[in-house]
């Protein structure tokens, strides 16, 4: 597999080189620092520009070239990824190679079409296709409060960082979509493509001058930019004492949720030594966390422990009864100070890096997993699956136990059901 990055000023084009898969798939990203009241036209615009185009500007239309171009399938949304709002969009075909010469141009004229030719009526977006998508925006949003564990996750980081992109919605605000008129979005949409920074990553068994040419052709911005600010989020605020936050809910079941700062760690903490960390804490069926709470105790349901790399944060969440709350919170503190005390075996660090070394070597078994894998490498700094094997092989139970002394509790939220745990 062969990586060539092309920065051509206005933009980056990325190209992964492999003849592993019949399909060409490509992932245009479109980046700028997070503003809160930003996120819900995000949201929008991503959703409104898969819907039509100037050139294809009726569903039949669009339906008809999905079936000449043999189903292309696209998606698109806006992600929140530490200091950035990303548009992410990603569109797979067949190869020509498998169809009929000719077709990867054709594709690619699809795609640019869809993003950069939108169906617009007198210097705005087309009014019907914005209802739609403000509609189904506004249903992403309703539906929080009706998914227990996002919406509780959503409440503990606005306890832990209210000020902080963490505490950021990734669908949006209700009382934002209303506040999005047909010119305002494309006036919005013409400063994306003025300031936002663009990658375009493209992965297939293909010539590069071909599809550098054809992404020329088609490409239709020339501003020069440049990155200048990390995804990663340095200045999480230390509380000197634990918050301790409680709702009540008509869910049936309770949700307990305990956030935690990670106090300066290292890249390499963050980014390997975490990783095994986190399997033996609470990442999966062979975890302490499962095995003493759920497991020994039967205190509830599910149980797991979730790092949030790009803001220093690790987060332990629970299914529970909530009247077994206070005593699952003693058994958690318990084992997360055995940890730092060194009370696990080199039997749980084999285990854990067997278990996470195991998936990462299934990434290179599909096309849009590589992708992302070289997204997190551009954007993050992170290594390739080979390199990371490697790496974590290396983490030592002394640097595992450096790094939970830096785990620091935050905040405790218990989102209280209705119905008990049985």
């Amino acid at each position: 597999m062969d990586y060539v990055k092309n920065e051509m000023g206005s933009y980056n084009l990325h190209f992964i080189k492999t003849n592993k898969f019949k399909t060409i798939t490509v992932k245009i990203i479109f980046r700028r620092l997070a503003k809160k009241e930003e996120i819900t036209m995000r949201n929008v615009l991503a959703d409104l520009l898969l819907r039509s185009s100037h050139k294809y500007h009726t569903e039949r239309l669009l339906a008809i070239a999905d079936e000449e171009l043999y189903g292309m399938s696209y998606s698109g949304g806006a992600i929140l990824s530490g200091h950035y709002n990303m548009l992410s969009f990603d569109f797979s075909f067949l190869n020509e190679k498998y169809t009929e010469e000719g077709m990867n141009e054709k594709s690619f004229s699809f795609i640019f079409d869809m993003l950069f030719d939108p169906h617009i009526e007198n210097k705005k977006f087309c009014t019907e296709n914005l209802n739609l998508s403000k509609e189904f925006i506004r249903k992403n949003i309703e539906s929080l409060k009706e998914e227990p564990r996002r919406y509780s996750l959503n409440k503990l980081f606005l306890e832990m960082a209210s000020d902080s992109p963490l505490s950021y919605q990734i669908d949006g605000y209700m009382e934002d979509i209303d506040k999005i008129t047909e010119e305002k979005l494309y006036t919005y949409y013409q400063d994306v493509i003025k300031k936002d920074l663009v990658d375009i990553f493209v992965i297939g068994d293909f010539a590069d001058y071909k599809i550098k040419r054809y992404i020329e052709k088609k490409f239709p911005i020339h501003t020069f930019k440049k990155t200048a600010h990390s995804h990663y989020i340095k200045d999480n605020k230390i509380r000197m004492r634990v918050k301790n936050a409680k709702e009540s809910s008509s869910f049936n079941q309770s949700q307990l949720l305990i956030g935690c700062n990670i106090i300066k760690p290292t890249f390499y903490e963050l980014n390997y030594v975490s990783y095994i960390y986190n399997m033996i804490l609470g990442g999966g069926s062979d975890s302490k966390l499962f095995r003493v709470v759920r497991e020994k105790n039967s205190l509830c349901y599910d149980i797991a422990s979730i790092r949030y790399l790009l803001n220093e944060v690790l987060v332990i969440r629970s299914g529970i009864r909530a009247t077994h709350a206070k005593k699952a919170i003693a058994l958690i503190k318990k084992e997360m100070k055995n940890i730092v005390n060194g009370k696990f075996t080199d039997d749980d660090i084999t285990k854990a890096k067997t278990i996470y070394i195991s998936g990462l070597k299934g990434i290179d078994d599909n096309p849009m997993s590589i992708l992302n894998m070289y997204v997190s490498k551009e954007f993050l700094g992170l290594d390739l699956p080979y390199e990371r094997i490697e790496k974590i092989g290396k983490v030592t139970k002394k640097q595992i136990i450096g790094f939970a002394k830096k785990i620091k509790w935050n905040t405790t939220y218990l989102l209280e059901g209705e119905s008990s745990y049985e």
